[in-house]
């Protein structure tokens, strides 16, 4: 069973994009990119019927055992996917990263861009020290995002994951946080912008 998160997702700044925390009232924005079969064909959930399937969606991704932002399109002030995690083993200091993303804003570095400046949250203020990420083996662009992010691929996990049309190998990926610390090297360069909210508790 999950844990509970004890903060909320933060407003993090980056260079092209806002991430705030994801809500209820994203159900249009997130339908509007949810219900399209191609970015629904690597997801373990269907392509989304309509918005009330999508708010269900949300209840679930908005919950307090997941640490949830939406994407939003600096240029346009568009919410155009999300980046979150779930399944917090507070014990083993351990938690995953999931990801998607409209169509229309595939292969511009943005879930990289995205999913980046919130790992850097998750070991510097949740403390983690291991995050994981899956993708269906034929995912090619989530296996790029995640060797982007410097994660390192441990196999695969055969028929682990069950969706509507069956069972589901999936590749298994994993950062540590000296790994994150090393490549970032934050001393360096500048974090990506957080609200002085980033503590306050659920």
């Amino acid at each position: 069973m999950s844990d509970a998160f004890e903060v909320l997702a933060p407003e993090i700044g980056t260079a092209r994009l806002s991430l705030r925390q994801l809500s209820l009232d994203d159900a249009p924005a997130i339908h509007a990119y949810a219900s399209d079969p191609d970015v629904a064909r690597f997801t373990l959930w269907p392509a989304h019927p309509d918005e009330d399937f999508t708010r269900k969606f949300l209840a679930n991704l908005t919950h307090p055992t997941v640490l949830s932002w939406a994407i939003v399109w600096r240029e346009s002030a568009e919410v155009v996917g999300m980046v979150f995690f779930h399944s917090l083993h507070r014990r083993h200091g351990r938690a995953e990263l999931a990801f998607n993303l409209a169509r229309r804003f595939w292969k511009r570095g943005i879930a990289t861009e995205a999913a980046t400046a919130v790992l850097d949250f998750a070991f510097r203020l949740v403390e983690l020290n291991r995050v994981e990420a899956t993708c269906m083996s034929d995912n090619l662009g989530s296996r790029r995002v995640l060797e982007k992010l410097g994660m390192t691929h441990e196999g695969v996990m055969r028929q682990s994951h069950r969706r509507h049309d069956g069972f589901h190998d999936m590749d298994l990926f994993s950062l540590l946080r000296d790994e994150h610390r090393t490549r970032t090297n934050p001393g360096d360069g500048n974090p990506p912008r957080t609200s002085n909210k980033e503590r306050n508790p659920r």
